[in-house]
């Protein structure tokens, strides 16, 4: 009897989500996926064409395809203040004329505006990202690996995490485990198995050798990267965070990409 054609699982390049290929790498279900890696925006490109079978997304690209289906107990998330995600700067908000976001996730993009409009109350211009330094009156948003090398280089930092929960009440949920047709009951119990295995496994993670796609090498200290894996991500996808993640998605239609 043939077996079954394997998972075509993407993952996301940052370190956030070095937990999540330990325990997939290291569990039963390795066998059963084809795991590759990839920016949150190409994660989404990838499962909307159909490259990949499931996919750590950023929530904002989910709205519009009903036929999409949230996997498993965990996603990237942050109860507080989340260091990965930030507007930075070299003057306050009420300075700010222009803002630079980073399309590698549509989430941020949104998020940043939300803040801007109903936190901060302010109107910047919004422009794409480019490498030139920042200018008077101008910020950026930085995610990821990139927001965490350059913190300190700022005068200004807003996390926008921290910002939404202190806005909200609730929570924020950045990317989900999200597929794009039925999977057999059995495969997403295991995958959520090894989800779980690398969760409990965090500073194995961090010593892991990468491999082929994974992060380049930390983009902060050691003690630095596992302060940031155990406190400010939160991966467990719980009812507080599905309910912040539907407070986000009432709110995204009013900014339209």
């Amino acid at each position: 009897m043939p077996s079954m054609a394997k998972v075509k699982v993407t993952a996301v390049s940052y370190l956030n989500t070095l937990p999540f290929l330990y325990g997939l790498r290291r569990s039963g279900v390795a066998d059963a996926i084809d795991l590759s890696i990839a920016t949150p925006a190409a994660c989404a490109q990838q499962l909307e064409t159909g490259q990949t079978d499931l996919s750590l997304i950023p929530v904002a690209a989910i709205p519009g395809h009903p036929h999409y289906q949230i996997i498993g107990d965990y996603c990237i998330g942050a109860a507080g203040k989340v260091r990965s995600v930030a507007l930075f700067s070299n003057c306050t908000l009420p300075g700010l004329k222009t803002v630079y976001l980073d399309a590698e996730s549509r989430t941020s993009i949104l998020l940043a505006r939300i803040l801007a409009r109903d936190c901060w109350k302010i109107t910047p211009t919004f422009k794409p990202l480019t490498a030139e330094p920042l200018k008077a009156g101008e910020g950026c948003v930085l995610i990821g690996d990139k927001a965490l090398l350059h913190e300190s280089r700022f005068t200004c930092r807003y996390d926008l995490a921290e910002t939404w929960v202190n806005h909200t009440g609730s929570p924020f949920v950045f990317a989900t485990w999200t597929a794009n047709k039925s999977l057999p009951a059995s495969f997403i119990e295991q995958f959520n198995r090894a989800l779980d295995y690398g969760i409990q496994h965090i500073p194995q993670s961090l010593a892991e050798p990468p491999q082929h796609g994974d992060a380049r090498a930390l983009p902060c200290p050691h003690d630095t990267a596992l302060e940031y894996l155990t406190k400010n991500i939160s991966y467990p996808f719980d009812a507080e965070k599905k309910n912040g993640l539907t407070k986000f998605w009432n709110l995204i239609n009013d900014f339209p990409l």
